[in-house]
């Protein structure tokens, strides 16, 4: 029996099923742009069990913990700062 080549999107939710990744990781692993990277994420989203860890702000610690958005937050709603660690995904079953 021949084996169905993977898609993409299954090759980037086998590998969020490894460990949490950022979307720099998920783009630079896959040779793609983070924009493409953060569409493939949205759709995975929707098929299967996506946990988010929380981007948070370098500056002021504040977390975005009910931030339903996949993207990294722009600045703090605290501080205004900009620095902010991306947010991590990982597929769980």
């Amino acid at each position: 029996m021949d084996e169905k080549p993977k898609t993409l999107r299954k090759e980037i939710e086998k590998a969020l099923e490894d460990g949490p990744m950022d979307l720099r990781e998920i783009s630079q692993l896959f040779r793609i742009r983070e924009k493409d990277a953060l569409d493939h994420l949205r759709h995975i989203s929707r098929s299967a069990q996506l946990k988010m860890e929380p981007s948070v702000c370098l500056e002021c610690g504040f977390t975005f913990k009910k931030r339903d958005r996949l993207n990294t937050p722009s600045r703090c709603p605290l501080c205004k700062s900009e620095s902010i660690s991306p947010p991590r995904y990982q597929v769980t079953r």
